[in-house]
């Protein structure tokens, strides 16, 4: 069984090079995007928050459908 990551703010906005703010942000009022806000899922652990690892490529794949899934070349 796959080890379960789990990330900070700090750490996934280094990651998609943004403020702390703004992942907070769109955790609890969503990213906008041209199909409407999508929400970063994370559970609150005391005054932190924590974004598992497949909850991050959830809404990576939500927020930027064609970077994570490339047109395939079938030549």
């Amino acid at each position: 069984m796959a080890k379960v990551q789990y990330y900070t703010i700090k750490q996934v906005a280094e990651t998609f090079g943004r403020d702390p703010h703004t992942i907070r942000d769109w955790i609890n009022y969503g990213c906008p995007t041209p199909d409407g806000r999508v929400k970063l899922s994370a559970a609150k652990l005391g005054k932190s928050w924590t974004i598992k690892d497949e909850w991050l490529s959830a809404f990576e794949m939500r927020v930027r459908p064609d970077a994570v899934r490339p047109d395939l070349d079938l030549d």
